[in-house]
């Protein structure tokens, strides 16, 4: 059986049925890893009871529907602040008709979401990542109010983060297609004109000779990217400190280089031409730039957000984004991206729209794990890697001296 999601409630009579409170994923066994099965509370559509109250008449509903002998199972309640436990269930009859007694044991080496993976390995991943996928609020065709005015209120408020004056220049000469323009603008910032030389001479340019001009780097790189990498450079420089004193501005911008980075290497993997290159490691870039927004112009509901999620794991932390922020932070990005000369199949992207788009949401879904892991952001909800591919690590080594320089 493949792996799949179940989405059902339990009544007070605990009786489980077609629904919403509960989600679980199930996973079959691989290699020497257990098949999992991983239950919580929908944080979409919160039932008021905790898991462990309804683990009894969920266990019984799943296993009428896989077919699988429950014993080789490893059955995994997630609790409200995050804890893992092992149920057991027992039965008191041979045809498992009545529910089972259920008993609880920690993992071996704790609660938390390590200890789960250590034990449950890439069947347990995968089960975090359904869960995480299936909690998420979809998008609405149509705004609802509350989410027009947040996002309104957020782009027309005072504090909008904005890049410099250099990308503005840049930005009017790459409208008019003005290369000499775009290296000449650039030979004023002496850190980002470094870094753009730095990258075109990077091993994807193997083939070229090494270059220390400016207007050469501009044209090995292509006047698209450099404009985009101007966007975040000059962003950076001017948010490493913010509104929002509990938001961790330089762990935003690494997570960022981050996931750019990851969307570019991974390309191949997911079968994305390298004429979208450019456009895919962008969206990696950006992709998370409605956080950035929202600390600068709700810093109070930002700080909330972090003080009460700080510690959670990935579940918990969804909960609170969807009881905190009045819509998803990828449509506030997606939002403020439109402001700026980013492609539609940028934010298209970042806000779920990928019909059509190369694997590309599959890849940025991927991206942003990889970056918890080389770079993490706390405030995000997503389960990091248990390894990141090499390619990803070389290609993030390429972009450590741009936020270096940020920082001067």
């Amino acid at each position: 059986m493949d792996p799949r999601i179940f989405q059902f409630e339990v009544t007070a009579e605990n009786q489980a049925r077609p629904g919403f409170g509960i989600i679980a994923a199930y996973v079959p066994g691989e290699r020497d890893w257990p098949a999992v099965v991983a239950l919580a509370c929908d944080p979409c559509h919160e039932p008021g009871r905790p898991i462990k109250d309804m683990t009894a008449a969920a266990i019984h509903y799943i296993c009428k529907d896989i077919g699988t002998a429950p014993d080789a199972l490893c059955w995994t309640t997630i609790d409200a602040v995050g804890r893992f436990t092992v149920a057991v269930p027992k039965w008191s009859d041979p045809s498992r008709q009545s529910l089972p007694e259920i008993t609880y044991q920690r993992f071996a080496t704790g609660i938390g979401v390590e200890a789960f993976l250590k034990e449950t390995g890439a069947s347990g991943e995968v089960a975090l990542e359904m869960l995480s996928a299936a909690s998420e609020l979809p998008r609405l065709e149509e705004e609802t109010p509350s989410m027009q005015d947040f996002l309104d209120a957020i782009e027309s408020h005072n504090n909008l983060p904005v890049p410099s004056t250099l990308f503005h220049m840049v930005d009017e000469a790459v409208a008019k297609g003005d290369i000499k323009k775009v290296a000449s603008v650039l030979q004023s910032d002496p850190v980002i004109s470094l870094s753009l030389i730095n990258y075109a001479n990077a091993a994807r340019f193997i083939g070229a000779e090494k270059t220390a001009s400016v207007h050469q780097a501009v044209v090995r790189l292509g006047m698209d990217f450099v404009h985009r990498v101007v966007f975040v450079a000059t962003m950076m420089m001017r948010y490493q400190k913010g509104q929002c004193a509990n938001f961790n501005y330089q762990a935003y911008w690494m997570n960022s280089l981050a996931t750019g980075a990851a969307m570019r290497a991974m390309l191949p993997e997911y079968e994305i031409p390298p004429t979208m290159a450019d456009d895919a490691h962008a969206t990696g870039l950006v992709a998370g730039i409605g956080w950035l927004a929202v600390a600068e112009t709700f810093p109070a509901l930002m700080a909330k957000y972090l003080q009460r999620c700080h510690g959670k794991d990935p579940l918990p932390k969804v909960r609170l984004q969807n009881e905190i922020f009045p819509c998803p932070i990828r449509l506030v990005s997606e939002r403020y991206l439109q402001r700026f000369s980013f492609p539609d199949v940028v934010h298209s992207t970042i806000a779920g729209r990928t019909e059509g788009r190369h694997n590309l949401g599959e890849c940025l879904a991927r991206a942003t794990r990889v970056a918890q892991k080389l770079a993490p952001l706390p405030c995000l909800a997503v389960l990091p890697l248990t390894d990141v591919p090499s390619s990803c690590r070389e290609e993030w080594e390429r972009w450590q001296s741009l936020f270096k320089s940020a920082k001067r």
